[in-house]
């Protein structure tokens, strides 16, 4: 099946969305092939390493070769494209309002800050995730805490240790310089709301 430029960029996208949502596994060629089966019946394995390559050199993800497969990780500035937060001419354009952006960039500063306010330690995701609960973000999930932590470690705005407990992966964090530069107003990135004093 020979795909248009508009179902290349189609796919991309979708390629991208397949590994964020398992961002800490790498997914294989193969598997997101079959995964993308009901959107593209006769998607090739072929079509699916060129869309990991191009996304790879456009910086949105990273490819492993291991064993004659491909293996693909989302990089953050990939979540920015998928939040709408930036723009790529080669991949379908993600509506940052449907992809809840303010609310994601505000989450993120939100960590940034608390790991702030605790800059000489590791801060647990469990305890972010209840001062967030305290605030207020009752439908908050755990999940998405580590999500965001394991984002803005990928952007060096945080240290980031991973701790096994009991079969459970804790997510420890503490805030770097350039963390807190984002904090302080020194600094900014689409993907963390800004202070507008």
């Amino acid at each position: 099946m020979k795909l248009s430029g508009a179902k290349k960029k189609l796919l991309r996208k979708h390629v991208l969305q397949q590994a964020r949502d398992l961002y800490l596994h790498p997914q294989t060629d193969v598997a997101i092939t079959e995964n993308l089966k009901n959107r593209y019946p006769n998607l090739a394995l072929e079509q699916t390493g060129e869309a990991f390559h191009y996304l790879a050199d456009k910086k949105m993800a990273q490819v492993i070769s291991r064993k004659n497969r491909l293996l693909l990780q989302i990089t953050p500035s990939g979540i920015d494209l998928l939040d709408g937060a930036e723009t790529l001419s080669g991949v379908e354009p993600s509506s940052s309002r449907y992809a809840r952006l303010g609310y994601k960039k505000e989450l993120r500063r939100g960590i940034l800050l608390y790991c702030h306010s605790f800059h000489e330690f590791f801060n647990e995701d469990t305890e972010i995730h209840a001062e967030f609960r305290q605030s207020g973000f009752s439908n908050l999930l755990i999940e998405e805490v580590r999500f965001h932590i394991w984002y803005l470690a990928e952007k060096s705005f945080l240290e980031l240790k991973k701790v096994d407990m009991d079969g459970d992966l804790i997510f420890m964090a503490r805030i770097t310089a350039r963390g807190m530069d984002i904090t302080d107003g020194n600094d900014m990135d689409t993907g963390i709301s800004h202070d507008a004093r």
